[in-house]
Parts: C-alpha cells; sequence; structure tokens
C-alpha cells in the first residue's frame, strides 16, 4: 500500500507555489518564524485554515499523478475534512486521527531539533511554542468538529494507545482487516 505524507510531499510540492495562487502558504514560507508565531491563536488557526486548503490542490496534483488503482493511505494536516470528504468513494474509507491537547503539548516539542531550530530564531522561544501549540490545538478541536459535521469519523489520540492498536484500529477502519 501506497503511503502520501503531506509533510514530506511538501518540500517538492512548495517549490510549485506562487505567491498569486497560494498567498499564504507563501507568506508561511518567507515570513521569519518569530514574525509568525507572535500572532494570536486565532489569526494563526485561520491562517493555517486558508494555506492547508491553498495547498490542497497541489497535494491533488501529486495524488494523480500516482499510478491509478493502488491503494493509498494519505496523512497530514492539510488533509482537511470538507475537502477530502467530496472525494471519498461511497464506503467513505477515511479517518482523522487528532492528538489530545495533553499529547499535543507534551509530545510535540520533543518531536526533534527542527521544533528547537524554529523556535532558536524567536525572541521569545518559550512564546512561541505557547502560540504555536495553542494554534494547533485550536486546530485540532476545529478537524474533529468539521469531521464530525460532514458525517466522518475522528478519534482523539492520547498516547495511551500504542502504535500496533493505533495501526489495527485504522486497519479495521479502512476494511484492510476484519
Amino acid at each position: 500500500m501506497r503511503v502520501y505524507h503531506v509533510d514530506e510531499a511538501f518540500r517538492d510540492y512548495s517549490r510549485r507555489i506562487s505567491p498569486e495562487r497560494h498567498p499564504l502558504t507563501h507568506r508561511w514560507l518567507t515570513t521569519p518564524w518569530n514574525d509568525l508565531w507572535m500572532q494570536s491563536a486565532d489569526t494563526l488557526l485561520a491562517e493555517a485554515i486558508a494555506a492547508y486548503t491553498e495547498q490542497f490542490e497541489l497535494i491533488l496534483e501529486d495524488l494523480r499523478a500516482l499510478p491509478n488503482g493502488e491503494p493509498l493511505i494519505g496523512e497530514g494536516t492539510a488533509l482537511l475534512p470538507g475537502l477530502v470528504a467530496p472525494l471519498l468513494s461511497q464506503d467513505r474509507r477515511a479517518l482523522w486521527m487528532v492528538p489530545t491537547e495533553r499529547f499535543q503539548r507534551t509530545m510535540y516539542p520533543k518531536r526533534g531539533a527542527w521544533v528547537q531550530d524554529i523556535l532558536a530564531t524567536c525572541e521569545d522561544p518559550a512564546a512561541a511554542l505557547t502560540a504555536w501549540m495553542d494554534r494547533d490545538v485550536a486546530f485540532a478541536r476545529w478537524v474533529v468538529a468539521e469531521a464530525t459535521a460532514l458525517g466522518l469519523p475522528a478519534i482523539w489520540v492520547d498516547g495511551s494507545q500504542g502504535i500496533p492498536a493505533l495501526g489495527k484500529l485504522v486497519a479495521v477502519h479502512l476494511g484492510l482487516e476484519p
């Protein structure tokens, strides 16, 4: 089964971003982290949703270039429920796995040196991390609300289940396992 990771693909499709077609994504790529993370959580949330919406057409271009008929799992924050829903087959095999606030705030700073590298460019790294996490917590709530409103499944991930248990849950949901 092919897996399409939005974050990994972003490196490739970011070269196709233009200021005219993707103004918010372009701004994200050209604005210093300090300036981005010093905005309010509400502004950051609105911009994230708008930027992911801009990026979706680029994701679709990538997916359309893949061989037809091969099963695909797509994962990433830019796969917004409202954008994905119209593309689902009748069995609507989709699932949004969303971190709980506690899990998000605990685990995100541990995701790798890149997080600390970004924060190191900010005048107030603690405030930048708070704004980043406040935005991501609000985004998680927004995704769950949108998926629920569309009748699509979303589950909260809190770290209490291991990867094998979550993998089994996804496999069962997608019909890959009885």
